[in-house]
């Protein structure tokens, strides 16, 4: 668990300055399965301000991640595209506009 939750830090401390504000309320959580199968999941508002009021979080599925990677490496790399790809929905983009 440690070195996913470094893998999910240093993913969240790669997101440029300019873009951390707007994620400052919200939640980073680490759970270890998604019954779905899901390597991730945004709920909430977007920073755009479509369904304000609801809490922001993003999951990460640990078992999902460690089923998709072959390596530390590539798991490490699983992980920050999932990251990226959630604030991308929190941002307000949807699956088709996303480049993973």
């Amino acid at each position: 668990m440690a070195q996913f939750e470094a893998a999910a830090q240093a993913a969240m401390d790669s997101i440029p300055e300019e873009f951390q504000p707007y994620l400052e309320n919200t939640m980073f959580i680490i759970e270890e399965s998604s019954p779905e199968g899901l390597l991730g999941l945004y709920e909430g508002a977007t920073a755009l301000g479509a369904g304000e009021g609801l809490p922001e979080r993003i999951t990460l599925y640990k078992r999902s991640h460690e089923l998709a990677a072959d390596s530390m490496a590539a798991l490490v790399e699983e992980v920050r595209r999932t990251i990226l790809h959630e604030v991308g929905h929190h941002f307000g983009m949807g699956e088709d506009d996303l480049p993973f």
